[in-house]
Formats: structure tokens, C-alpha cells, sequence
């Protein structure tokens, strides 16, 4: 759990900078800082739920290799 965590992190950076939001003037607003701040959670989500669906294909993959080997 702690490492799908610690994966999450760049993926959700990678997820808000491939984003490219900027902000309207010099500065941000309360509401951009909001609004990138939720995406970088959405970003987060799918990062941890992306490392929990490639650990499962690594053990069904492993599984499958380990009944054919039988």
C-alpha cells in the first residue's frame, strides 16, 4: 500500500503538468489554485489505481506461467 502511495505522487505531477494550465494573470487565484489542486488528487487517484492494476497483471501473468510450467 505504501508503495502504490509513493508511486502515485509522480503520476499525478505528470498528470497536472501534461495539463498545461496556466494561470489567467501574473498570479493564481484562489479558485485556479483550487482547481489544480483537485486535479492533482484526480491525478493521484489514477496513479494508485493504475499501480494496483499492474500488480495484478503481474500475478496473473505469474500465475499463468506457473500452471503452464505443471
Amino acid at each position: 500500500m505504501i508503495v502504490a502511495l509513493i508511486l502515485a505522487a509522480p503520476v499525478a505531477w505528470l498528470f497536472s503538468y501534461l495539463l498545461g494550465l496556466e494561470p489567467a494573470g501574473h498570479t493564481m487565484t484562489k479558485e485556479e489554485e483550487a482547481f489544480q489542486m483537485e486535479f492533482f488528487i484526480i491525478g493521484y487517484v489514477i496513479g494508485i489505481v493504475c499501480t494496483y492494476v499492474m500488480r495484478l497483471v503481474i500475478w496473473v501473468i505469474k500465475k499463468m506461467v506457473i500452471a503452464s510450467e505443471s
